[in-house]
């Protein structure tokens, strides 16, 4: 039968840390990047773009091997929220227009951060892949 690996506490405490980081501070870019672009007063726009990328490669490289898929699935979600959020502390929300008109304004806001983010996790994560990473095992194909 095979060994079971058991983990110490020190071990698990600094897991979770890096799994913290992993999501905390490519947020907190994200969020400074629309703040960046709301202050500036012309919506979100290139500032936006070029720190959701940044912040798909930042996730990209500080999340475990084997929890690479949420990378790639988790952009869209957090652009959209961090977005919508952004632009409703702005006041974008309360120009009088219909909830549709400003759902169709928000999501042509976000697609080029999504696909910047999408594309820069996916060449990210795509390095990652093919460069001989530490812990591998030249046994398991």
């Amino acid at each position: 039968m095979g060994r079971r690996r058991t983990e110490t506490p020190g071990k698990a405490q600094q897991r979770a840390r890096r799994a913290g980081a992993a999501v905390s501070a490519p947020v907190a870019l994200l969020v400074a990047g629309a703040g960046a672009d709301e202050a500036a007063g012309a919506g979100l726009g290139l500032v936006f773009v070029l720190t959701a990328a940044a912040a798909a490669a930042l996730a990209a490289v500080l999340c475990p091997r084997g929890r690479t898929w949420w990378v790639l699935a988790a952009p869209p979600l957090f652009i959209a929220v961090v977005a919508v959020g952004g632009q409703l502390a702005a006041g974008a929300g309360r120009s009088g227009g219909s909830l549709v008109m400003a759902v169709v304004h928000w999501a042509l806001d976000t697609f080029p951060a999504m696909l910047a983010a999408e594309a820069t996790a996916a060449v990210v994560l795509a390095g990652r892949a093919l460069r001989p990473g530490r812990g591998r095992r030249a046994a398991h194909a």
